[in-house]
């Protein structure tokens, strides 16, 4: 039984490695692969690799939903586009347009790539 949960373990952990590469901009097949060989190792690594700048016309939508100044909120089914990033005190800023066309500045945390969709 012990080697069934250490299995899971180290297929989860490959799993997870690839997910947070995808949210990150890295390749998820690379991490995926690597993580079903080095399991938590890998896992490890693609939480301290830095995430890779968002470009202007990259396709995101909100990884959990972003209260906006007037009290709305972002939905993370909504699928916008990129407009402008800036860097303010250290943090990368993005602005993408809300559901009634504002636009709005997001931190790139918040953001998640959107792949094979266009708006």
């Amino acid at each position: 039984m012990t080697d069934v949960l250490l299995i899971a373990l180290y297929v989860s952990a490959g799993i997870a490695a690839a997910w947070e590469a995808r949210r990150k901009g890295y390749d998820d097949r690379l991490f995926l692969v690597v993580g079903l060989v080095l399991g938590p190792v890998a896992l490890l690594l693609m939480l301290l690799l830095p995430p890779r700048a968002l470009q202007v016309g990259t396709v995101v939508r909100p990884a959990a939903p972003i209260a906006l100044e007037d009290g709305r909120r972002l939905r993370p089914s909504h699928v916008s586009v990129v407009r402008e990033v800036a860097v303010l005190d250290g943090a990368v800023l993005c602005r993408i347009t809300g559901p009634d066309a504002a636009p709005h500045w997001v931190a790139q945390e918040a953001l998640t790539r959107v792949r094979g969709r266009s708006v």
